[in-house]
């Protein structure tokens, strides 16, 4: 069974009829996402909840078909000029820093993030990535999964999907999330570094545990840092809000992209022009030309 989706196929490889399914993109076999009913697909919502609540993260590799992710990063890459390239020192509380702290103090210490990122606005009807964030059926299994009765697709023309690209030197510093949870899609892994890496828990609802963080910013051995796999095709839902994460410094020529889906609680949901600004350099929703 395959969903027909509203774009035409334009990637090497793409299946002969003008509209590609969900099939063509998806490993429907392995996640079987149009089976919400099924045996299969309860057993792989379970597991990812579980692996949820043990962990912080769950990675579904192979999400998406090689052949579709290798057009995915095709199709990225040829985005490039598009990029918006957002360079910023910040704390990993993503606050103003606070002079009136010790040097030492998180609220003080200021960690590099560099990226460049294509807005949604800039992305194409045809791209396969994109087409994969409009899918109904991938909407409700991370809603499954994340345990949320309704998730909807970020309304804000910029930041709706994302397409980052991490090229040498370029990094995410440490940081805790401003969201609950993230959901990214791995197009293609550099040659080098890159990695994705957190700390689960180091920080509660009720205490930012500054000690424990200002002692893991001076010797990061105080504390296991996990790695996840960013192998490309894999689907990976990320709790990131009290969980202190980076994606380490890239190295060589291979362009490191993920992209970034967004899905929220709540409809409408929408950046300040500020936040707009910041991240994509503009807050016209026009394409860059």
């Amino acid at each position: 069974m395959t969903m027909r989706m509203d774009a035409p196929a334009s990637y090497p490889g793409a299946p002969t009829s003008s509209v590609p399914a969900l099939n063509d993109i998806v490993d429907l076999h392995c996640y079987p996402l149009l089976e919400r009913s099924g045996a299969a697909y309860r057993d792989l919502v379970a597991q990812g909840r579980a692996l949820l609540e043990e962990t912080g993260a769950v990675t579904f590799p192979g999400f998406v078909r090689p052949d579709a992710v290798a057009a995915m990063a095709e199709q990225a890459l040829a985005l490039r000029p598009r990029m918006f390239r957002f360079r910023e020192m910040h704390t990993v509380y993503f606050r103003p820093a606070q002079d009136t702290e010790a040097p030492s103090h998180p609220l003080r210490r200021l960690l590099e993030t560099e990226k460049d990122t294509v807005a949604y606005a800039d992305i194409p009807e045809s791209n396969l990535t994109r087409l994969l964030y409009r899918s109904d059926a991938v909407l409700a299994f991370v809603s499954d999964v994340l345990d949320q009765e309704q998730l909807y697709r970020h309304a804000d023309p910029l930041a709706a999907l994302n397409l980052q690209g991490f090229s040498a030197g370029q990094q995410l510093g440490w940081h805790f999330d401003r969201s609950d949870f993230s959901v990214t899609l791995a197009i293609q892994t550099p040659e080098g570094g890159g990695d994705f890496e957190y700390v689960r828990m180091l920080r509660r609802a009720d205490d930012e545990c500054y000690d424990a963080v200002g002692r893991f910013l001076d010797d990061p051995a105080t504390q296991k840092i996990q790695i996840l796999p960013q192998v490309a095709g894999t689907l990976t839902m990320f709790r990131g809000r009290d969980s202190l994460h980076r994606v380490a410094p890239v190295t060589g020529p291979r362009l490191r992209i993920n992209a970034v889906l967004a899905y929220v609680d709540q409809p409408n949901a929408q950046f300040s022009d500020y936040a707009q600004k910041l991240f994509y350099g503009r807050t016209a929703a026009a394409p860059v030309a």
